[in-house]
């Protein structure tokens, strides 16, 4: 599908060749507008005009806190033509990891959805950010908190630009990734990584002329950026986005949109497997789902209930939302498949020596090609040697592999936690929990979901002569925390268990039982995405 002998590096390039290219074709597609390959390289121009106008210019930072609208990959592109950067932050980050992540970038500027102002507003006066720019997609901005501006009047008519291309190596983005002992890292791509990253994943998804790719995953990841948007983009096609998953109607806005290919994470697969059979399972064009979590127990059934082929894949922000895919022509049921051709990959002991195969190890990866991996963690040089060690990006998962060269995702290595598609680290939900008054000392670890990947439980240790009901400390939770972070679960300890040196056991912890649980859900605390 792409252009016969064009390869594209940077992100500017593709914009603007592609519009000469494809014109009036539908390039993105949202739920109540779209733009053309023309109209994005147009208002992509517009907005660059605007951004350098107002002092912006190449190595800027500009945070979004933006939903799946069409202001955010026009910011995005409008950028990669200043040769700024783009710091998309998570919708659901609000109070000190807010604060955190955005003092860590150092913004030159801020763009924000509306219906996000109350969660930046509490911590807005720290950090000073100089410019900052409300997005209103819904309508006309109406009154605006002192020095903030409408996003739609930085847009500028005039002359066309002839800012040179971001070469390979310059950072495009910082994305922000779950740490397990500290802090989030924003880890800083380069324009050339989410490209060959798209064009591999592009060459094994079954694509034909009038494909139409479609995700309610939402634009901050790595995944609708470059499994979606990217992909559509380099082979000429269309990508169609939902501000959010709706399990009850997503093959109906899949079929509404006309769409062929679906990315799935595991969390939706299952809630999508258990919804109640209807007729509207196969009235849709769907005929490929990129997954990512399929259990083999599932696999066919849900082929054969909703008329499609799941090719089954790997990935991480830090090399490549996709890293591992099964090869189209040999599905391989029940593995996350091979390697992608710009990356090599090993199975690894603890001391990184190789182990043989249908060995359980750690995933470890290294590009074949410049640039076609993160840079390193924005500020945290040594993070990013550690993550490196032997020149290897460790990945902190368990995985095997077998003869021939498959391979089956087992476990985590590290303690981060998935849930419902989101990597959160226990330290971010110890620190909220760990300021209640009542709170002397807590743990936080993943337990196995019914829906897949894990939910969150906290372990709490009170100060002495203190109490705290498990009602409080879930509502706590909910004001102070993302909704994705708020415990599930809750058990109260008498005691933690620790190693010599003090660190939590936490693998003893998520092999407890016999402890008094409580159930947030059951005691009818709901958490929902804003």
């Amino acid at each position: 599908m792409l252009d016969a002998g064009e390869e594209y590096h940077d992100l500017a390039t593709l914009v603007r060749r592609k519009a000469v290219k494809n014109g009036d074709r539908v390039a993105l597609r949202f739920a109540s507008s779209s733009l053309t390959y023309r109209q994005l390289d147009r208002e992509t121009d517009r907005l660059a005009r605007g951004l350098a106008a107002a002092g912006l210019g190449p190595g800027d930072r500009v945070a979004a806190l933006l939903f799946n609208t069409p202001e955010f990959p026009v910011l995005w592109f409008a950028l990669a033509k200043l040769r700024a950067v783009l710091v998309p932050l998570n919708t659901g980050l609000k109070g000190d990891i807010l604060r955190y992540e955005l003092a860590d970038c150092g913004p030159a500027a801020l763009v924000i959805d509306r219906r996000l102002w109350d969660a930046y507003a509490p911590i807005r006066e720290g950090l000073a950010i100089p410019r900052e720019w409300v997005a209103d997609p819904e309508g006309p901005p109406g009154a605006l908190p002192s020095g903030a501006r409408p996003f739609a009047d930085v847009a500028r008519d005039g002359p066309a630009r002839d800012d040179p291309a971001p070469a390979p190596h310059e950072p495009a983005e910082i994305l922000y990734t779950s740490g397990t002992t500290g802090p989030p890292k924003g880890a800083v791509i380069p324009h050339e990584k989410p490209l060959v990253t798209a064009r591999e994943i592009g060459l094994r998804s079954r694509l034909d002329p009038g494909s139409i790719l479609f995700t309610a995953l939402p634009l901050f990841h790595c995944n609708a950026q470059e499994m979606t948007t990217l992909v559509a983009l380099l082979n000429d096609l269309t990508a169609a986005f939902d501000e959010r998953f709706h399990a009850s109607t997503f093959w109906e806005s899949a079929a509404r949109v006309e769409a062929t290919h679906v990315s799935l994470l595991i969390a939706m697969i299952n809630v999508l497997y258990k919804q109640p059979a209807k007729a509207t399972d196969r009235a849709h064009r769907v005929r490929t789902a990129l997954t990512a979590g399929t259990t083999r127990a599932i696999w066919a059934d849900f082929e054969q209930r909703f008329g499609l082929t799941i090719l089954e894949l790997y990935g991480m922000t830090e090399c490549g939302c996709t890293t591992l895919m099964n090869p189209p022509d040999r599905v391989r049921v029940g593995s996350v498949g091979t390697p992608l051709g710009f990356v090599e990959a090993e199975v690894v002991d603890d001391e990184d020596r190789p182990v043989p195969t249908g060995v359980r190890g750690e995933l470890v990866v290294r590009p074949r090609a410049p640039f076609t991996m993160f840079l390193g963690y924005l500020g945290k040089p040594e993070k990013t040697v550690e993550a490196w060690r032997n020149l290897w990006f460790h990945t902190g998962d368990y995985v095997t592999r077998d003869a021939d060269g498959y391979y089956y995702f087992v476990d985590r290595k590290k303690d981060v936690i998935r849930r419902r598609g989101e990597n959160l680290a226990p330290y971010d939900v110890e620190t909220v929990l760990n300021r209640h008054p009542a709170v002397f000392e807590s743990v936080v670890v993943g337990v196995p979901s019914p829906l897949g990947e894990e939910d969150v439980k906290a372990f709490v240790l009170l100060r002495p002569g203190a109490s705290a009901t498990p009602r409080e400390l879930f509502e706590y939770c909910v004001a102070e925390l993302p909704f994705f972070m708020v415990p599930r679960y809750l058990e109260f300890l008498d005691e933690i268990p620790k190693t010599a040196n003090q660190k939590a056991q936490r693998y003893l912890l998520r092999q407890r039982t016999g402890g008094t649980q409580y159930d947030r859900e059951a005691l009818g605390i709901a958490v929902r995405p804003r």
